[in-house]
């Protein structure tokens, strides 16, 4: 009996902290309620890369006239998130680079591209071959003169034969580059066979003569003293 008091005791003790604590908790709860959620911690955002001139610049020049003249109208209405789908658009640039590229725009306005200078610059090349060549005019090719056919002339080293007859006192004399022993020979059996006009044709074939000339030198020849 005289453990049975110290006992109940105790166990009233732990009766009372277990209800306790579990009012305790309950009430922690009907606060929090109340109150509403807590903050949640936030994960950190990502930075995006901050807008420069030289962004600005190199955004533009991936615009068309039309599409930079679009843009810029749709940031001037405030609308953008149509200016970073017009951009994206006609650029085919990602979400994220189109965004950036409109906040560049936005921050650092860029003038309308010329259409001249948007078209692909011309190599030096093309500007060579654009302009025209001056003519240049062919040389003049001399025509070959025609060939003549070469006049009889006395050969290199040759000399004039002279043939000479004589009737009494009257002589007769033949030179030629083209007369030589053997010919006038040839002249001399043909006269005194009596065949004149073959001997006379003969001379005049190798000597500058006129026939009567001729045959009154080869009628000279029979009759030489």
């Amino acid at each position: 009996m005289e453990y049975l008091v110290p006992l109940v005791i105790v166990l009233v003790i732990v009766i009372a902290v277990i209800v306790g604590a579990r009012v305790m908790g309950r009430r922690g709860r009907a606060m929090q309620d109340a109150q509403g959620p807590g903050p949640r911690t936030a994960a950190p955002a990502q930075r995006r890369p901050r807008a420069t001139r030289e962004m600005a610049v190199e955004a533009s020049a991936k615009l068309s006239p039309e599409a930079h003249r679009a843009v810029y109208s749709l940031i001037a209405r405030q609308q953008v998130l149509d200016a970073v789908k017009a951009y994206r658009k006609a650029t085919n640039s990602s979400l994220g680079q189109s965004a950036a590229a409109v906040a560049a725009l936005a921050e650092f306005p860029q003038p309308l591209p010329d259409p001249v200078a948007a078209e692909a610059p011309l190599l030096v090349e093309d500007i060579l071959e654009a302009v025209p060549k001056p003519a240049v005019p062919k040389p003049a090719v001399p025509k070959p003169a025609e060939a003549k056919p070469a006049e009889p002339g006395p050969a290199a080293g040759a000399y004039r034969y002279r043939a000479i007859v004589s009737r009494g006192e009257e002589v007769r004399e033949v030179a030629s580059t083209r007369l030589n022993e053997e010919v006038f020979g040839r002249i001399r059996s043909l006269a005194l066979s009596g065949d004149l006009d073959g001997a006379a044709g003969l001379l005049r074939d190798h000597a500058d003569i006129s026939g009567d000339d001729a045959r009154e030198f080869v009628s000279m020849i029979g009759l030489e003293e």
